[in-house]
């Protein structure tokens, strides 16, 4: 892709999008942002991810933010029912929050304020491209005729406008449109069990709860269901002792199109979600069900940690993955999570995301073709997505489908490293 200076939408303004439009802005390319939700929306998502090496490799090379904004965990440890530790793993994991990431990557793109990034003076360098991000952009198709990428989108009022682009990266989330348009067969699959999320800030927490857990990841495993903390930065990044966060994410196992399922997805008002019961919606009798359950089956920390939950939402676990990660002659690129939807057990989501983008840079550099770009993101991506499957089965299923899971990612494996020894 080495040549003139290209004009590129990107469709989805969450990591995925910001990560690949700064890469591109860097370059010198102009980036337009349209992202369907209203940055207010989008800044409610509690969700805490992993820092993971490859997401520490891309903020090396485009954050130009100073300080770290993660916690580390030194290791992960597993407890037993009165809470002592059964076994630790000496496996190092920087966790930190969505809104920590998504604010930092904003000031990055285009200058954005916020509390995570009060004057960030980031947003345009010499040789940078010039960049935009809209709100509220709905996009409903995309065409491609001239050499050019038209998307059509409407706005939060109903009217319809399109934009042509040299390049167009589709990243777009799970329920990604673009992906749906051009591979209509690619659904998300849900999995089987759904899970209860929340966040509890560290000093509401009792002492002998927080000596239990310190900054340490922690699971506890039951009959076909799990448990796991970790520390986040607390409110605006705070990375404090005693100003951060725990965050949990409780599993459970609900048959697909069972009424249990309906009506734990099924929020305060009556509307029954797909994916994610928002922060604030949940039914109170599925989470006062929940709130005893926890106090019949979880060691006292954790116990303590779901009771003292103010705003719990949960999430149904899907999956899906795109055959396809180029597509109109190499101008338009599907990235993130609206390539490869994941489990959450293996951090792998946001990863995937920092992975794709340094390596369209390499691309826009003239270091690495095209169609070798596309072949290492879709080993990554399905790599990850059966490495997900086993760690879910290890925790939410028998032996025997743990076992065909763990016969299946050694088939993929094979067949990757095949490849890979083959084309590279």
């Amino acid at each position: 892709m080495v040549g003139g200076l290209l004009n590129v939408v990107i469709v989805g303004g969450s990591l995925a999008g910001l990560m690949h439009g700064i890469v591109l802005k860097r370059l010198g390319h102009n980036v337009h942002i349209l992202n369907r939700e209203q940055s207010t929306q989008l800044q409610t998502q509690g969700a805490g991810i992993g820092t993971t090496d490859s997401v520490k490799e891309f903020c090396d090379a485009y954050d130009l933010l100073d300080g770290e904004f993660w916690v580390t965990s030194p290791n992960i440890q597993f407890l037993t029912p009165e809470a002592t530790v059964k076994n630790t793993w000496n496996i190092e994991m920087p966790m930190t929050t969505w809104n920590a990431l998504y604010f930092r990557l904003r000031a990055n793109f285009d200058g954005l304020e916020s509390p995570y990034a009060p004057h960030p003076q980031t947003s345009l360098l010499e040789g940078d491209g010039r960049v935009q991000y809209e709100d509220g952009k709905t996009v409903t198709g995309v065409q491609y005729h001239g050499g050019k990428v038209s998307v059509e989108y409407e706005d939060g009022d109903g009217h319809l406008d399109t934009l042509h682009a040299d390049l167009v990266i589709a990243a777009d989330g799970p329920g990604s449109t673009v992906r749906r348009i051009l591979e209509p067969s690619v659904e998300r699959k849900y999995v089987g069990y759904v899970t209860f999320r929340g966040t509890v800030p560290e000093n509401e927490i009792s002492a002998e709860t927080r000596e239990v857990f310190g900054t340490k990841l922690t699971f506890y495993q039951m009959d076909k269901t799990h448990i796991l903390l970790y520390n986040i930065p607390g409110e605006n990044g705070n990375l404090t002792p005693g100003h951060r966060a725990y965050n949990y994410a409780w599993y459970a196992n609900y048959p697909a199109d069972s009424p249990a399922l309906a009506r734990v997805m099924t929020d305060r008002s009556g509307h029954q979600h797909r994916s994610t019961v928002p922060i604030g919606q949940l039914d109170p009798s599925v989470w006062a069900e929940q709130l005893a359950l926890a106090a019949r089956v979880l060691p006292g920390p954790f116990r303590e940690l779901v009771q003292k939950t103010q705003r719990p939402f949960v999430q149904a676990i899907n999956e899906a993955t795109s055959p396809r990660a180029v597509y109109f002659d190499g101008k338009l690129l599907v990235v993130g999570d609206a390539l490869a939807t994941f489990r959450p057990h293996g951090a792998a989501s946001t990863a995937q995301a920092a992975h794709s983008a340094l390596l369209l840079a390499r691309v826009m550099k003239g270091e690495l073709a095209l169609p070798q770009w596309e072949t290492r993101v879709l080993r990554f991506a399905r790599m990850r997505s059966r490495l997900s499957v086993v760690l879910g089965n290890r925790y939410q299923a028998g032996l025997g489908t743990l076992a065909v899971s763990v016969v299946q990612l050694g088939w993929v494996w094979a067949v990757q490293t095949l490849v890979s020894l083959i084309w590279g």
